[in-house]
């Protein structure tokens, strides 16, 4: 019999023990019996309630009560303990960034005859599109309805050529009529067989010929064959500026010049950078200096998909890649990396059972936060556990470099 039996028992048992006080007050004792054992009841229910949530209270909150010391022991960090990562073999490469300046490529600039310059100097017509080769004897353009040849001659005309004239400038035309099959004769002096040489140019191309050679109808080029890059001459245009140009010919690349640390080789591939436009374009180390000056070496970057406009001052932000070592190295992230004030530096490794211990090791390169490392004694290499520390681990032995 549990508990509250016994106790239901003993409040029926006192209810009973009073049929006789019921008996004596002249009460019906079977009625007073019934009152007295309905109260018993309805005590025993109320204690057995209470006795109930009592045991549900402990049960339910009696794991959450937790002493003051208890509660400053659960608040306590956890112990500390060092953090590691694996020592790996990789290649260790950095790209080099710098800033360069966009330039435009250099051209040969075909300009304007001395002396064809004024309110008359009319461009009438253009015959050159840029992309067309340049040959000698071509027309180059029409001022005021005449036109402009371009011969292979070693400097610029002079003067005006007409019979009798002697002198190198009518020798250098007569030899360069003389390719253009003309069949003038190289003699020095202009006669008879100049004067029928510049006459076939002339009508060859449908033009009336003049009485002389005029030093305005001759530009003079270096060579031929040259492309042409850009016309600079429109029709309409007025010649009023002396040396007005009005060819630019193989005009080379635009470029990147800028200057880095050190020395890179041609061919190293680089990436450009427009900030402004926000265009990312390919290039190549074209060219690099063979010695360092104040900043560094000096290198040009040529375009090799697209090209950026030159600009007054426009820079540009330049990447290059590093050419990549053949061989990977054993590396270990910087952080992992110790001194000792004897300038020794050391590598704490994580052994069987969690065990520390340093391990002597000389640095090399470093790239991308992670550092070269040759063991210098002791078991280091490829996939061993190294301490990179964190805010409570402190090395015995030294502080982190």
């Amino acid at each position: 019999m549990n508990v509250a039996g016994l106790f239901l028992r003993g409040r029926l048992d006192e209810a009973g023990e009073g049929t006789g006080t019921g008996a004596a007050t002249g009460e019906e004792p079977a009625s007073a019996l019934t009152r007295n054992r309905r109260r018993a009841l309805a005590s025993v229910a109320a204690a057995v309630l209470l006795a109930t949530l009592a045991l549900t209270v402990g049960v339910l909150v009696g794991p959450t009560v937790r002493s003051p010391a208890q509660a400053v022991a659960d608040a306590a960090p956890p112990a500390a303990s060092p953090v590691t990562a694996l020592a790996e073999r990789r290649v260790l490469t950095e790209p080099l960034i710098t800033r360069g300046t966009v330039r435009p490529g250099a051209s040969v600039e075909v300009t304007a005859p001395a002396g064809l310059t004024g309110d008359t100097a009319v461009v009438t017509r253009v015959t050159l599109r840029p992309g067309a080769k340049v040959r000698e004897g071509a027309v180059l353009a029409e001022i005021s309805g005449a036109p402009l040849f371009g011969l292979v001659l070693p400097f610029p005309l002079y003067r005006d050529l007409g019979e009798g004239a002697r002198g190198p400038d009518v020798t250098a035309v007569q030899t360069a009529l003389r390719r253009l099959g003309t069949g003038a004769q190289v003699t020095g002096v202009y006669d008879e067989s100049t004067a029928g040489a510049v006459n076939a140019l002339y009508r060859q191309r449908g033009y009336t010929p003049p009485s002389d050679l005029r030093r305005t109808a001759v530009v003079a080029l270096d060579r031929a064959g040259r492309t042409v890059s850009a016309v600079r001459a429109r029709v309409g245009a007025v010649l009023r500026e002396p040396d007005a140009v009005l060819l630019a010919l193989d005009t080379a690349a635009v470029t990147v010049q800028a200057t880095v640390a050190r020395k890179l080789s041609v061919g190293t591939r680089a990436e450009i950078l427009d900030e402004t436009q926000g265009a990312r374009l390919p290039a190549v180390v074209r060219d690099v200096a063979d010695r360092p000056g104040a900043e560094g070496y000096a290198v040009t970057l040529a375009f090799t998909d697209g090209a950026l406009t030159p600009g007054a001052d426009r820079t540009v932000l330049v990447t290059v890649q590093p050419v990549r070592d053949s061989e990977p190295v054993l590396a270990v992230p910087v952080a992992a990396v110790y001194s000792r004030a004897d300038a020794v530096t050391f590598v704490t490794v994580e052994g069987e059972g969690r065990r520390l211990s340093d391990v002597v090791v000389e640095t090399g390169r470093s790239a991308g936060g992670w550092v070269q490392v040759t063991p210098k004694g002791g078991e280091l290499d490829a996939g061993t556990r190294v301490v990179v520390g964190d805010s409570a681990f402190k090395s015995e032995q030294g502080e982190a470099s």
